[in-house]
């Protein structure tokens, strides 16, 4: 390889010597072609798309220069990838999205597919596609490796595993009813739900028994407890011995039960911050300090509790959609105000939705 490019440069010092010129012996060197990639972003666009790949390509929108994206081939686009650590600098977010719905009849394209995105909305990456169905649930283990996903087909309500280290997909069971998963704080065991009962899966065995332990897809293990948010209040256990440790709610009277029962819902990566919105009310939970704040519900204006559906650490962030986007820097009293950004982050097919928050310790919580 040293003689080979020894006697490169020898030529063209000689050719120099000789009277010729670099500039013209560089002039006698063929061109590069340019990629078919490279000949789109030579063009100029009204849009001021950036290609990324032959057919899939980003638009930074004037009013924030936030990217939206235009996906026509889901299979080109860059996939999730545990050894690209740039990847991992900030908390990111799952969520569904059908690309192609609307812009096509490949069928491919059209199918319910796994996603996942920087909170500040870069880095948009494929992480499932080999299932056929409809999504109904996704969980990411504390460790990004594992996603547990729940689909819906003729056939049943699928509960899987995929290893995104070695594409290998596990499956759990296929009974239908409404899907439920909670990962441990180690990544070593997932709780699910099948033929209406509560089951553990060890990762490490490959070995599932049933369990009775109270959980659902709003609950956090951390530091050896469990929190689970449910229609009025989070409950907490200890994961070890599963005792009862304490509660947290608005335990309404039983003519008011309507009035309070949580229809949204989000709690926040340790446990200690939990969101409630009624049909009247929206409610902020502290699960340490063991108290609530609340507000009514007045559809005149923004609550300062209204969009919490994904809460950062410590709440001092939080996010609503997939598709169109909203960011917000908490303030100190852990209130919506002014401080948010707005975004349309998906352009082509139908609206993502269901978006779930992991990695969320990175960048120390911080979304931006």
């Amino acid at each position: 390889m040293k003689s080979a490019l020894k006697l490169s440069l020898l030529s063209t010092l000689l050719l120099v010597g000789c009277g010729q010129d670099e500039s013209s012996v560089e002039s006698k060197q063929p061109k590069k072609e340019l990629t078919t990639v490279e000949q789109k972003n030579a063009q100029e666009w009204e849009d001021g798309r950036i290609y990324i790949t032959e057919h899939n390509y980003i638009s930074y929108q004037d009013n924030n220069g936030k990217p939206a994206y235009y996906i026509y081939k889901a299979k080109e686009w860059p996939r999730e990838d545990l050894s690209h650590e740039s990847s991992y600098d900030l908390p990111r977010v799952l969520f569904r999205w059908d690309n192609g719905e609307g812009e096509t009849d490949d069928y491919y394209e059209r199918k319910d597919k796994v996603w996942s995105i920087k909170t500040d909305g870069t880095d948009l990456r494929l992480v499932a596609d080999e299932f056929d169905g409809n999504v109904r649930l996704m969980r990411m283990s504390p460790n990004n490796r594992y996603l547990a996903l729940a689909y819906a087909n003729s056939d049943g309500m699928f509960k899987v595993i995929k290893d995104l280290k070695t594409g290998e997909y596990i499956e759990l069971g296929k009974s239908r009813g409404y899907p439920e998963f909670l990962w441990a704080e180690d990544s070593s065991y997932l709780y699910f739900t099948d033929q209406w009962q509560d089951w553990k899966y060890n990762l490490k065995t490959s070995e599932t028994k049933e369990v009775e332990v109270q959980y659902n897809e709003y609950s956090v293990i951390y530091t050896g407890k469990r929190y689970v948010l449910n229609d009025y209040g989070v409950v907490v256990y200890d994961e070890k011995t599963n005792e009862w440790l304490y509660s947290v709610g608005v335990n309404p009277d039983e003519k008011s039960l309507g009035k309070y029962k949580f229809i949204k819902k989000s709690i926040s990566p340790t446990g200690r911050f939990a969101w409630g919105e009624s049909g009247r009310k929206r409610f902020l939970i502290d699960t340490h300090k063991k108290t609530f704040n609340y507000e009514d519900i007045d559809n005149n204006k923004i609550g300062k509790y209204q969009y919490l559906d994904i809460i950062g650490l410590n709440a001092n962030y939080a996010r609503s959609g997939a598709g169109n986007t909203i960011l917000f820097k908490l303030n100190d009293k852990k209130e919506i105000d002014d401080n948010y950004k707005k975004w349309a982050q998906i352009a082509t097919g139908r609206s993502a939705t269901d978006s779930t928050l992991y990695n969320s310790f990175a960048n120390n919580g911080s979304f931006e």
